[in-house]
């Protein structure tokens, strides 16, 4: 994954060079995505981007924004929700995404079955979280 890449590459090429690059394949495909697409692979980049302490604004929220749509919260897997709702709180806890932080919370309270520690773990990737 990213991470790996990230110890492979000099951290300026990685930083400054690829994940741009990254970044921007992702903003342009979006608005072709499925929601299929969207619910599985948002979560990942989203989660990626905070472990790594990575900020690029416009991908940031292109993620938030996709996922805003209509009923997509609810579409998410557990994991996903988590990821996001850890990303965005931990990872980009900037006032510019608190609109989509609270709806991260209503979705979680919602389901009621999502624990502060499953969020925290989520961090870990979808297979690890809740061993």
């Amino acid at each position: 994954g990213l991470s790996d890449l990230r110890n492979v590459l000099p951290t300026s090429v990685f930083e400054r060079d690829l994940i741009p690059i990254l970044a921007e394949m992702l903003i342009k495909k979006a608005p072709k995505m499925t929601e299929r697409q969207i619910e599985l692979d948002f979560p990942q980049v989203a989660c990626a981007f905070a472990k790594l302490q990575l900020q690029h604004r416009p991908l940031i929220q292109t993620i938030a924004s996709c996922c805003q749509k209509p009923n997509m919260l609810r579409k998410l897997n557990d994991w996903g929700l988590c990821a996001l709702t850890w990303s965005y709180t931990d990872g980009f806890p900037d006032a510019e995404f608190s609109e989509f932080r609270a709806s991260l919370r209503l979705e979680v309270a919602r389901r009621g079955t999502i624990s502060e520690e499953m969020i925290s773990r989520s961090q870990l990737g979808p297979d690890e979280w809740q061993t």
